[in-house]
């Protein structure tokens, strides 16, 4: 069989259909790999996001296909919609769609797709292939929601969860018969100089000034917050099992054949959930496997309950120049709506102390906060600043507009409380950088980069100031010079960079 799969994220790592993709040709099917980003890229949210041109010359790549695959997030079911429809109309070809928002969302997303791939794909997918290839029915395959000529749509349970993930093999980069979508929406063949571009351009390889090569060494994550599609994707399994990883020696094989594939590489980005909840021993394997035969700089994300002093000294000894860790508030009653209560301030600040004592071997840490959230009070936000006015330097801030993502315990509970009244508008066109202006929002901006003094934040966080200055009257004002700090950051960032 030959098999289109198309992504239209920015981010061309795409590790879940690069694997996919390599999965299949280990099992006889060809694939073809299209890469599409979205034009909109979290700034103008249209309907209409690729010119038809563009169209046209996907059309072309998928006529002598016999199935297309489309992977897609909530932020890219209008690309995947657009892309769909077109492939409809110019071609007889069934197209397939998976992913986080067709796992979540199957009923919205059978509507416009033939298939719909709810939950981990590679077997669900090769099952497909093999079934069209031999003519067989496809309309009670495990995982697949498959919508038949007369509109009756076969609703097929999930398979149980594979807890080997070394029978994947290695994400495919081999640029065969691989293609992507340039600035001015032409596709082009993927080239190792295009590639390589790419991977330098990335939000880590921006701030570590390398090109870097993006993995994951497992799946799921061990926290159930209230915002996060893993809570979701946790109870389509009965949360037995969800979290589940690669051997050590799987991982290492993967690193060393991107090595060899691209000797400048300058550091490994590990984009598991929370890396280190890995268990111990196998941490400490991984850290003498990565030392002695990797040997690059490497980043990875953490959460304030699993980052250990044992843990910091290995991975920082192996390599570790870079973490990531969420915070999301400093007040006791959002962490509890979060099912964050547990990361509480007591536990965030050791964690951040441990985080700083390898500031000398290290890049700043990024810490994560949500903002706009509708059920926070101004307190609560000045509670968050108030904590960051606590942390030890150096670190920067990595502050996320909230967006009520389907499936999630927030997302049901705005949809409750009138929060998600238009489910385009208020979700699907909405971004975690569309941040509003206000007060609070002002600080977190001026506070971002980790210089702002302590006692300084705290007095402009503190309740009698932080309540009158975010009052309604000065709202207009402030939202005004937050959003004149936007464009003066936007003006001064480098080629590349990101509006903070």
């Amino acid at each position: 069989m030959r098999i289109a799969l198309i992504s239209p994220f920015p981010d061309i790592t795409v590790f879940g259909l690069r694997t996919m993709s390599a999965y299949l040709r280990e099992r006889g099917h060809w694939t073809r790999m299209i890469f599409l980003p979205d034009p909109a890229c979290d700034e103008d949210y249209g309907e209409e996001r690729y010119r038809p041109e563009t169209l046209r010359q996907l059309v072309a790549l998928c006529r002598d296909v016999d199935l297309v695959g489309i992977t897609l997030m909530t932020n890219y079911f209008a690309a995947a919609r657009q892309i769909t429809h077109a492939i409809h109309a110019a071609t007889s070809v069934p197209v397939v769609w998976g992913g986080v928002h067709a796992t979540i969302c199957p009923d919205e997303c059978i509507v416009h797709a033939d298939i719909v791939c709810v939950g981990d794909g590679e077997e669900a997918l090769l099952d497909l292939a093999d079934a069209l290839g031999r003519g067989a029915a496809i309309d009670a395959l495990a995982n697949l929601w498959v919508r038949a000529g007369d509109g009756a749509i076969s609703r097929n349970p999930p398979r149980p969860l594979l807890r080997d993930l070394d029978r994947y093999p290695a994400p495919d980069y081999s640029l065969a018969d691989h293609h992507f979508m340039v600035a001015d929406g032409t596709i082009t063949p993927f080239t190792r100089e295009l590639t390589e571009r790419h991977l330098r351009t990335g939000t880590v390889s921006n701030l570590l000034g390398k090109m870097g090569y993006q993995t994951m060494t497992g799946r799921g994550c061990p926290h159930k917050c209230s915002y996060c599609a893993n809570d979701a994707l946790k109870n389509l399994y009965d949360k037995r099992g969800y979290l589940r990883w690669r051997s050590v020696e799987h991982v290492i094989d993967e690193l060393e054949q991107v090595k060899h594939r691209f000797p400048d590489i300058g550091f490994v980005w590990i984009s598991d959930d929370a890396f280190f909840s890995r268990p111990s021993a196998s941490l400490a394997a991984f850290c003498t496997a990565y030392k002695e035969r990797i040997g690059l700089p490497f980043s990875c994300l953490a959460s304030p309950l699993t980052v250990t002093e044992e843990k910091m000294a290995l991975l920082v000894d192996a390599g570790l120049v870079y973490v990531q860790m969420g915070i999301e508030s400093g007040s006791a009653r959002m962490q509890a709506l979060y099912n964050r209560a547990r990361m509480d301030n007591r536990r965030v600040l050791r964690a951040a102390r441990i985080i700083n004592r390898y500031r000398a071997r290290m890049f700043p840490p990024s810490y994560d906060f949500l903002l706009d959230v509708p059920y926070e009070r101004t307190e609560d936000t000045l509670e968050s600043l108030r904590l960051i006015a606590r942390l030890p330097k150096p670190y920067r801030l990595q502050p996320f507009s909230l967006v009520l993502y389907p499936g999630t315990e927030l997302h049901r509970m705005g949809v409750r409380d009138g929060h998600v009244r238009d489910a385009h508008r208020d979700v699907y066109a909405k971004s975690y950088n569309m941040r509003a202006g206000s007060y609070p929002n002002l600080l977190f901006a001026l506070a971002q980069g980790g210089r702002m003094p302590g006692p300084l934040l705290r007095l402009l966080a503190s309740r009698p100031l932080g309540r009158v200055l975010a009052a309604a009257p000065l709202r207009p004002g402030f939202a005004w010079l937050y959003r004149a700090l936007r464009a003066l950051k936007a003006r001064l960032r480098p080629v590349g960079g990101r509006a903070a």
